[in-house]
């Protein structure tokens, strides 16, 4: 399996998404159950926090809790049915600025470009072939297990959500193809619960559509409130991009590196900077250097074990670790398992609804995968 590792603007500890789908999440999984405040407890978070507007959740408390409350519940269709509940109304001013956008492609281009507001963990990739349309979710975070398996169904449906609101009721996609290995019986169930046609066992998270809809105009589309709306999306988005402008560019830069990664004081040198004012820069903003390269690490590791047939000792040197025993220790503490048993226990197969969630008639499946 082919791991696509993009750069983003934030780390999985960065609390920069809205509590919006987490409300729903709890709202779906039964509010008042007392597991909740456990599952809340373990990452982080406590109930009166999720309502308030001005919390903000990182990357991994939302999937802990997603995936906490979907092992709670033993349902396979949590995630997806949160997602299928994530109307344009949920994302406030970027909802109204998507739907009057003057095309479905113009939307998709705000959507990656305020990705933030609307909690979007994948970038939109839209691919015109003929008659038909291929809009692609490419993950930004490398995701795994139970964590890969939820956040696929859950963005999926929440993606088919917002094309039904932007273009209209007569909108009907093709089919929906997920990163995920499940049976015929459990295909069944979520096609079923999509309504559409489902593939499983894909290479990619993707829509597929007629492509007629890419360039008509959306059945809101209105040029003057677009362009408010897109405005005050600029203006919200603005305090992170104080934050996030500088990391952003230095990890696409860690991450393009095609032999080694490159020491600070070359990347400093490639931003026309001096090693101390790049310093200061992320230090001005709560970064530094280390944790950025910690990150990059960890995504290029995991592409590497998974997609080449580099050795331990190969990936360590391409990731500037001074020896392998340095690599194998920091890859432990990221994953919690050796990068020789990690690559044996995930590659060249897909990622599998866990056995617990079997559906009813479905067989089980074979293979299982720890959170994160």
């Amino acid at each position: 399996m082919m791991v696509s590792v993009q750069a983003s603007p934030v780390t999985p500890e960065d609390r920069v998404f809205s509590t919006v789908e987490l409300q729903a999440l709890l709202i779906a999984h039964g509010d008042k159950s007392p597991a909740l405040t456990e599952v809340l407890a373990l990452n982080g978070l406590q109930r009166e926090a999720v309502d308030d507007p001005q919390t903000r959740l990182s990357l991994n408390q939302w999937l802990g809790a997603l995936t906490g409350c979907c092992l709670d519940r033993q349902d396979p269709l949590l995630a997806l049915r949160v997602g299928q509940q994530m109307h344009l109304t949920a994302y406030g001013m970027l909802g109204f600025t998507l739907l009057s956008s003057a095309s479905l492609r113009e939307a998709l281009d705000i959507a990656n470009r305020f990705g933030l507001l609307a909690n979007l963990k994948h970038k939109l990739q839209l691919e015109v072939k003929g008659d038909v349309a291929h809009l692609y979710l490419r993950d930004n975070f490398a995701l795994l297990g139970t964590d890969r398996y939820f956040s696929s169904l859950l963005e999926s449906a929440k993606i088919l959500t917002l094309l039904g609101d932007m273009l209209g009721h007569g909108f009907k996609a093709g089919c929906v193809q997920l990163n995920v290995n499940t049976d015929p019986a459990q295909v069944q169930a979520l096609s079923l619960a999509l309504g559409i046609a489902v593939e499983a066992n894909c290479p990619d998270n993707c829509i597929t559509f007629s492509s007629h809809y890419v360039d008509q105009p959306l059945p809101q589309s209105h040029s003057m409130t677009h362009q408010s709306c897109k405005a005050l999306c600029t203006a919200q988005l603005r305090e992170h991009s104080q934050r996030y402008d500088l990391c952003y560019q230095i990890q696409k830069m860690l991450l393009a590196s095609p032999s080694r990664i490159p020491p600070l004081p070359e990347v400093a040198s490639r931003l026309h900077l001096s090693p101390r004012t790049l310093r200061r820069k992320l230090e001005a903003v709560g970064s530094s250097y280390n944790l950025i390269l910690e990150d990059v690490r960890k995504k290029l590791a995991i592409r590497y074990l998974l997609d080449t047939p580099l050795t331990t000792e190969a990936i360590s040197e391409k990731l500037s670790y001074s020896d392998a025993a340095n690599f194998r220790h920091a890859f432990k503490r990221w994953t919690g398992t050796a990068p020789r048993a990690f690559r044996s226990q995930n590659r060249d197969i897909d990622w599998t609804i866990p056995p617990a969630f079997a559906l009813p008639g479905a067989r089980t499946a074979t293979l299982a995968h720890a959170h994160g």
